[in-house]
Formats: C-alpha cells, sequence, structure tokens
C-alpha cells in the first residue's frame, strides 16, 4: 500500500491521580505521559502513549519529548505499515529509552491496522478467544489502610487484588499480608509485588512465611541486577516468582529464562518498547513454556487498549493488571477498552486499537509538530 507518514505530533500530558500511588520505590501523585499521534497522507492518524517512571525506565516526561524530536523526522516520509523497519529505526538512532519507543511504536501499530481497515487483534494475528479480567492494586500503605482498601475493592465486585510490598524488615510485609488475607477470606486470588524491595534473606523469610496464604505469585522481590540471588530464590520459594524490572526487552526475557531466574514473566509495553519487541518476549516466553502477565505503569486507555489487542495474541499470557486507568482522576479517552461490572476488560471491533484522546482534552497542553 502507497501510503506514507506526513506529520507527528508530541504531546506531553499530566493527569492526577485519584490518590497517591505508592510502591518500594516511593509515591506518585501524578501520571505525566507523553503522547505520540502520526498522521499518514490518507488522512488517517494512529495514536500512542507512554508514562515513564524515572525509578524503572530511568526516563524522565521532560527526556522523552526530547528523544521524540529526535526520532520523529526519521519517520517522516516513511510507510507506516513497514512497521518492524520504523522500530530498526528507533533503535539504530539511540539505545534504551523503551517508554518514549513504545508510544511510536503503539501509534505506528494503530496506523497500519487503520489502514487495512482492521481491528489491532487482528493485525497481530489474533481473535477475541479468551476472557481478559483485570486485577486492581492496594498501595504500599500501614497494615490498617492496606486493608481497608482491600475491603473496598472486594465490595467493588474486583476479585484479584495485587498488593504492593517490599518494606525492610519484610517481616511487617508478612503482617499487612497476614491481615488483607483475613480481611478477605479465602476466594479472593492475591498477588504479591514487592518492586525489588527486599534482599534474597528478607525474600526468602518473606516467601515461606506467606507460603499457606494463597499467594498466586510474587513480582521481582529482590534487585533486578542480582542474577545469583534471583536463580537461588527461583529455586526455594514457595511462592512462583515472576520477572518484571529483570525483564525490559527479548535479550533479557532469553537470559532469565535460560538461566532460570524466574517462573513468570511481566510483559509492559513501555519497558520492552512497544508491541514489536512485546511479541518477541511472549515468543520467548512460549518457546519456554512459561506463563505471563501483562502489565502497566500509569497509561490511560490508550495504553492499556492497545495492551489488551497484544495480550489477546498469546495463549501463555494469563494474568492481567489492567488497572492503571482506574487510578487516574479523569478518563480523556474516546472509545477503547471497557470495564464491565465484574471487571472483565472487553474490545470494540473498530479498524486499529480503537482508542484516541478527547481533542479538547489535548488543547490544554502544548503540541509539538513534526513534519
Amino acid at each position: 500500500m502507497n501510503v506514507c507518514i506526513q506529520k507527528i505530533e508530541i504531546v506531553p500530558i499530566k493527569i492526577k491521580l485519584n490518590e497517591p500511588f505508592v510502591i518500594s520505590k516511593g509515591a506518585l501523585t501524578h501520571a505525566k505521559s507523553t503522547v505520540i499521534i502520526i498522521h499518514s497522507d490518507n488522512g488517517l492518524f494512529g495514536t500512542g502513549e507512554c508514562c515513564p517512571y524515572r525509578s524503572i525506565h530511568g526516563e524522565t516526561q521532560e527526556g522523552t519529548i526530547a528523544v521524540a524530536k529526535a526520532i520523529a523526522p526519521l519517520l517522516i516520509g516513511r510507510n507506516p505499515l513497514e512497521v518492524h523497519a520504523l522500530v530498526e529505526v528507533m533503535d539504530r538512532i539511540i539505545t534504551g529509552n523503551a517508554s518514549i519507543k513504545c508510544a511510536f511504536d503503539m501509534a505506528l501499530h494503530d496506523l497500519a491496522a487503520k489502514c487495512l481497515d482492521i481491528p489491532l487483534y487482528s493485525y497481530l494475528g489474533a481473535n477475541i478467544n479468551k476472557v481478559i479480567e483485570t486485577d486492581m492494586t492496594i498501595s504500599l500503605l500501614s497494615a490498617e489502610e492496606m486493608v481497608s482498601k482491600a475491603l473496598k475493592f472486594v465490595d467493588q465486585g474486583f476479585k484479584i487484588l495485587k498488593v504492593k510490598l517490599g518494606k525492610i524488615p519484610s517481616a511487617t510485609d508478612v503482617e499487612r499480608m497476614v491481615s488483607i488475607r483475613k480481611a478477605v477470606g479465602e476466594k479472593i486470588i492475591l498477588r504479591i509485588d514487592a518492586n525489588q524491595g527486599w534482599n534474597y534473606l528478607e525474600a526468602k523469610y518473606a516467601l515461606e512465611a506467606m507460603s499457606e496464604l494463597g499467594v498466586e505469585h510474587c513480582e521481582e522481590p529482590i534487585p533486578a541486577w542480582n542474577r545469583r540471588d534471583q536463580i537461588r530464590l527461583v529455586r526455594e520459594s514457595p511462592i512462583p516468582i515472576m520477572a518484571d524490572e529483570a525483564i525490559f526487552h527479548h535479550h533479557d526475557a532469553f537470559q532469565i529464562l535460560a538461566d532460570q531466574a524466574a517462573d513468570m514473566v511481566n510483559i509492559k509495553l513501555g519497558k520492552s518498547g512497544g508491541i514489536a519487541n512485546a511479541m518477541k518476549i511472549a515468543s520467548i516466553a512460549e518457546a519456554a513454556d512459561v506463563h505471563c502477565q501483562v502489565g502497566s505503569f500509569s497509561e490511560t486507555r490508550v495504553g492499556i487498549t492497545a495492551l489488551v489487542h497484544f495480550a489477546h495474541a498469546w495463549s501463555n499470557i494469563i494474568h492481567y493488571d489492567l488497572d492503571s486507568p482506574l487510578m487516574l482522576s479523569e478518563d480523556p479517552v474516546l472509545g477503547g477498552m471497557k470495564y464491565s461490572t465484574d471487571w472483565k476488560v472487553t474490545l470494540e471491533d473498530t479498524p486499529g486499537h480503537g482508542a484516541s484522546f478527547d481533542p479538547k482534552f489535548l488543547q490544554l497542553f502544548t503540541t509539538i509538530a513534526i513534519q
């Protein structure tokens, strides 16, 4: 198809959270995302976004804007259907910077599927063939506050709760989990995420102490760089270990799984650099017979919509952490994925990923146009 990229818009946005989101790395009060809108000469456009976490990506919103201004001119005039070639262009001009590359990749996939007049899941070779239900995340607070939030979420109909931990001594985290399990009962699924907050000994103690609490899995209990202790912990833990910050791209996935340093993998588009590289991670995990989860940072329903399309493409993706839009104080997105009353997630059968930002919302921010 003879089509080319005509204009790229870069829009830094900011949305206040309903309340501070607290993990072991610190607290977040606002989602600062960078929106990428890629326009083609056939009148279509694709939308992507990223929400960098400094403590995880090593990127800031200001940095994503600077890199976006360097990437955008190299894509002007190129065919948006050549998604993988354009991802290679981004990787050639700058290493890392997965967050902003994700926003471009997401917009390219949206535009490419629109050009072919098919939903993104079809573009990825998928069908809507499974039920996707999100969890809800409890911030790292006092035990009393966390129990209160757990009960609130259960009252709202959530059947799966993800609990942020990662404090030292980890005995305080065990107390948190004992209190939460007692409060919510045995039927609620509990997952935990330490965000690298423990060391080996603290993690070993906590995981063994929580072995009777029915915890489904634990994300990144110790620092991502500590491969030696990751391997030991996977061998010894009574609770399955999921790699998150240890896996940004497919090279990480290969090394972690080859070393048996994780039982499962958490795939985030904002870590991998977008859908193209996330597909490679899912493929490596599938080859290793490993289950995956899809997760988020603080994206709006635009980013989560693209993530849901991706999740439908892989049968080994069985866990879903898609709650970030629920933490935002406003929803500036038109179309896209929707939550049902029982927190299952559905997609609209429209070309592309089906989500875009309300133009009135984007007008509140400065748009940088490259053409």
